[in-house]
């Protein structure tokens, strides 16, 4: 399986344009959706992974649900048992393999053959790290800059069980049934990534979800909750998506604010940003850029910023941002220039 996607600071979900009138200068408003910054960026040099499986050893097996389920009853709906369920830890890695791909950030490659050997008789035991041959030898085959590589994973199921009562009146009550499903999942993650030196990063990704259902029918209450095996691969899921989050960009609708300068010729550029056609708004303003009319170059400046911007040119929206900010103080030029410099100064792994 390849999937592509071409990688972009922004993009559009909604246009909302507003008129705000602040004495006699105009703005415009526009909705977008802006690539928030992960909390571990990773160097603009990684354009595209492909993802191994490491963690599984003799120990993994595809649990059968039904198997699950009877051990669950057997024990009397009490479970405290680790589970090595093999569906679950590939589940985690096309999870996270999909949460890249819609980032927008990277191209991703999940090979059919995706397991490599695991030579650990524990499944906690991290295995040594590849060596730049490997690495070397798995990116050039799937063409990509680096590899990402699940080393461990494990899931433990935790249950409780109890029976209460609920008073109706004073002459009598019912039995209530209370019963917690937990799994506490447990991952750790390398990035590989080849050159002259191979460069490594490392994850680890430990969290519990849970689902707690009460009722006055045991029968009822056990059959809203998941199955075990269900469980596991909800367990799953979240692994991959929250080691996701942490590496890739997610999307955060934001607004920006534009000058209108009522100059006509100048504001023609409006219609452009209305539909999206940046290059276009850029030209106009550009015409007017020189001004020797310290405010109204000032909104021309800005208005430049904001095109560099959804041009995907942050270097040059923070020039044309300080140049507004010089020709006239404004509050709007001067809190442009701090998110900015913020999207612009985020510090990637491996670089």
């Amino acid at each position: 399986m390849r999937m592509r996607l071409i990688f972009g600071h922004f993009r559009w979900i909604s246009y909302g344009f507003l008129i705000l009138l602040t004495s006699c200068v105009s703005m415009g408003k526009i909705s977008i959706q802006v690539s928030v910054p992960p909390q571990k960026p990773i160097s603009n040099e990684i354009q595209s992974i492909v993802l191994m499986n490491r963690s599984m050893n003799g120990s993994f097996s595809n649990l059968n649900q039904d198997s699950l389920e009877n051990l669950f009853i057997k024990k009397k709906l009490v479970l405290d048992e680790l589970m090595l369920d093999s569906l679950a830890a590939d589940t985690t890695l096309k999870t996270i393999g999909n949460a890249l791909y819609e980032s927008g950030r990277f191209d991703v490659v999940i090979p059919v053959h995706r397991n490599l050997p695991n030579i650990n008789l524990s499944y906690a035991t991290k295995s040594p790290s590849l060596n730049l041959a490997q690495v070397k030898q798995i990116c050039t085959e799937f063409k990509t800059d680096a590899l990402l590589s699940l080393e461990n994973f494990y899931e433990n199921v935790n249950t409780s069980y109890k029976i209460g009562y609920e008073r109706i009146t004073d002459y009598g009550s019912i039995k209530q049934y209370n019963i917690i499903v937990q799994v506490a999942y447990h991952s750790n993650w390398k990035l590989y990534q080849p050159g002259e030196k191979l460069k490594i990063a490392s994850f680890e990704v430990n969290d519990t979800i849970f689902w707690e259902r009460s009722g006055n029918s045991l029968q009822e209450t056990y059959e809203e909750l998941p199955t075990i095996k269900d469980a596991l691969i909800s367990g799953a899921i979240e692994n991959g998506q929250s080691l996701s989050g942490y590496i890739s960009p997610g999307w955060q609708e934001q607004a920006r604010n534009y000058f209108i300068t009522n100059n006509a010729e100048a504001d023609r550029a409006i219609a452009y940003v209305k539909s999206n056609y940046w290059k276009d708004a850029e030209k106009i303003w550009m015409k007017f850029s020189t001004s020797t009319s310290s405010g109204f170059r000032s909104m021309i400046e800005y208005n430049l910023a904001l095109a560099a911007e959804m041009n995907g040119d942050l270097k040059a929206a923070v020039q044309w941002a300080e140049k507004s900010f010089k020709s006239k103080y404004s509050k709007t030029a001067e809190e442009y220039i701090k998110l900015l410099n913020k999207l612009l100064n985020e510090k990637p792994l491996l670089n």
